[in-house]
């Protein structure tokens, strides 16, 4: 019987270890997130910004596309695995891994989106949610 006990403790004990080093291997992510320029001839706003409400709404990301202007807004759940999180879509699906790099956000496309380079990534940096008008920069 106390061998049992023994077994069970170091059972939660491991679980438990686990349960933190999971939640070690990944910074919650929180704030806006943005790559969001302005077209110098055309004026249409071009981009993708990714806000984060935190503790509002734990476990979901709102993405906000601009392709000539503002796209319908999308409210995606979140989910960490290793080091990255996972944006999942309507149908469960990742379409986006997030990984942090400094101050800013490094995301790869799963789903076919083009970053605004090319490829299938492309770095966000932090940034206001609601930008004032004239402070969003100019597209090179």
């Amino acid at each position: 019987m106390r061998g049992m006990r023994q077994c069970g403790a170091v059972v939660v004990v491991l679980a438990l270890w686990g349960a933190v080093a999971q939640a070690a291997a990944v910074t919650p992510l929180a704030g806006t997130y943005s790559n969001v320029c302005q077209h110098a001839d055309s004026g249409d706003l071009l981009g993708t910004t990714l806000f984060f409400p935190g503790a509002a709404d734990p476990g979901h990301v709102q993405r906000q596309r601009y392709e000539g202007a503002a796209l319908a807004p999308e409210r995606l759940a979140l989910t960490a695995r290793g080091a990255a999180w996972y944006v999942l879509g309507d149908d469960g699906a990742a379409v986006m891994v997030l990984r942090r790099e400094g101050a800013a956000l490094r995301v790869t496309y799963l789903d076919g989106q083009q970053a605004d380079i090319g490829g299938d990534s492309e770095t966000l940096v932090a940034s206001a949610r609601r930008p004032a008008a004239g402070s969003v920069p100019v597209c090179r």
